[in-house]
């Protein structure tokens, strides 16, 4: 669906007229509807092939001549009128909200939560464990050089620490029950926490069709978007986003009682 912002181009003269496009032009546009047109170039066109200043005065219209709503001149054997700025801002405005969407929006992230579980190995258990046991800067401790300036990163989360009297696939199989998936960069996550996963966002595919924008226009903007635009009409965005699977602290602590709880209840 064609959106407010973008035009579709309008042909004002087909090829058929050859040389006498330029003339047919300055004949049959309103002068007052167009900017940045000489009222010397208007006469120039308007007397024909035959004045040795027609081409050079018509090089110049198709350069610089522009209609009070934004339009501008293109020929490929037919003359144009194209609205290549509204197309632009229209194509990069949706490329914008996409990016933003697939890269920080939660439902967007949410679409990774499979991914963790399916791709789980030993190596990454070992990863967590380490994670668990890191030893982190505690910044309440105001003394850098303190005894107690750095702590295992569980004990500053405030981990239950009876996650260490649990069994290796116990331990996975509960943190993968408990974790939010998180905005991020390759440069790391935008939130504290111990990371289980991450993948990286990379590329961006965004149709184009919604905006309505004609072949015509679409080939003269492709080179001035923001985005890279493909042949079929699609823009690709790349991003150094990257979407992490974080532990969810509350939710591994209520697993790891409940756990505990249903064990002593045996």
């Amino acid at each position: 669906m064609k959106t407010d912002t973008t035009k579709t181009a309008q042909i004002f003269a087909d090829s058929s007229r050859g040389i006498y496009i330029p003339q047919h032009f300055a004949e049959s546009a309103r002068h007052d509807k167009f900017k940045y047109i000489e009222d010397s170039e208007w006469a120039i066109l308007e007397s024909g092939p035959d004045n040795e200043s027609y081409w050079d005065a018509w090089e110049s219209v198709l350069s610089n001549a522009e209609t009070l709503c934004g339009g501008v001149l293109h020929q490929d054997g037919d003359l144009w009128i194209v609205w290549q700025q509204n197309a632009i801002d229209a194509i990069n405005d949706l490329c914008e909200c996409q990016l933003e969407y697939e890269t920080r929006h939660g439902d967007a992230g949410d679409n990774y939560a499979h991914m963790p579980a399916e791709s789980w190995t030993e190596t990454d258990t070992r990863d967590f464990v380490k994670s668990l046991k890191e030893d982190k800067r505690d910044h309440a401790v105001k003394d850098h050089f303190a005894a107690d300036s750095y702590k295992p990163q569980w004990q500053l989360l405030g981990i239950d620490p009876r996650w260490k009297d649990l069994e290796s696939e116990q331990l996975v199989e509960i943190a993968l029950e408990c974790f939010d998936m998180s905005a991020g960069s390759i440069w790391g996550c935008f939130e504290d926490g111990i990371t289980l996963a991450s993948y990286a966002v990379q590329e961006i595919e965004i149709g184009l069709d919604s905006l309505g924008i004609d072949n015509i226009t679409l080939d003269l903007v492709r080179e001035s978007c923001d985005a890279y635009i493909s042949g079929d009409g699609l823009a690709y965005v790349t991003t150094d986003a990257v979407w992490y699977a974080l532990l969810d602290v509350q939710s591994f602590n209520y697993h790891i009682e409940n756990h505990f709880e249903d064990k002593e209840s045996l």
